[in-house]
C-alpha cells in the first residue's frame, strides 16, 4: 500500500502522523486526496504540488537573545535567515499548510485538509497569507542579516 506514495505525500503523512500511528495517518492522507480528486479538474497529485509552491516560504526568522544586556530590556532579536535546502522548504510549507487547520471549524479531519489544499491551490487560504506575513516581517528586519552567519 506504501510503494505508490510519492515524496511529498510521505512527507504529509509524516506531518499528520501523531503517537506513532502512521497508518492511520496515511489512511486520512489517502481520503482526502480521494475526496480532492472528486472535486478539483486536475490530478490530485498535482494540486497538492501547487499548494506545496504556493505555502513555500524562502526565509525564517530566528530569535536571539543577547545574554550581556540588562535583564528587563531583554528583548530577543528576531534574525531572518535563508532556507537552503528544499526538503526543509518543503517541510515548512507542509507546517505552515498543517497549522492553518488547526484554526478551522470542527469537522472531519481529511475534510479539512481537501479544503485547505484546495485554497491553498488557488491562493486564498491562510497558510498563504502566514507565507506572506512571514516573509515581510524577514524583510523589515533586513538591517540584521549582518548577524546571519553566511
Amino acid at each position: 500500500m506504501r510503494k505508490n506514495v510519492t515524496k511529498i505525500q510521505n512527507k504529509i503523512i509524516n506531518h499528520i502522523t501523531l503517537n506513532g500511528k502512521k497508518n492511520t495517518s496515511e489512511k486520512i492522507l489517502l481520503s482526502s486526496l480521494k475526496e480532492l480528486q472528486k472535486d478539483s479538474k486536475k490530478h490530485s497529485s498535482n494540486t497538492v504540488k501547487l499548494a506545496v509552491i504556493h505555502s513555500t516560504p524562502i526565509f525564517k526568522t530566528h530569535s536571539i537573545s543577547n545574554k550581556k544586556q540588562k535583564k528587563r530590556n531583554k528583548k530577543p532579536r528576531e534574525i531572518p535567515s535563508f532556507i537552503k535546502t528544499q526538503k526543509s522548504r518543503t517541510s515548512l510549507s507542509l507546517k505552515l499548510i498543517l497549522r492553518s487547520l488547526v484554526n478551522k471549524k470542527p469537522r472531519v479531519f481529511y475534510l479539512k485538509l481537501k479544503e485547505e489544499i484546495l485554497l491553498t491551490a488557488g491562493l486564498k487560504s491562510s497558510s498563504v497569507s502566514l507565507k506572506n506575513e512571514l516573509q515581510q516581517q524577514s524583510l523589515l528586519n533586513k538591517r540584521l542579516f549582518r548577524y546571519y552567519r553566511w
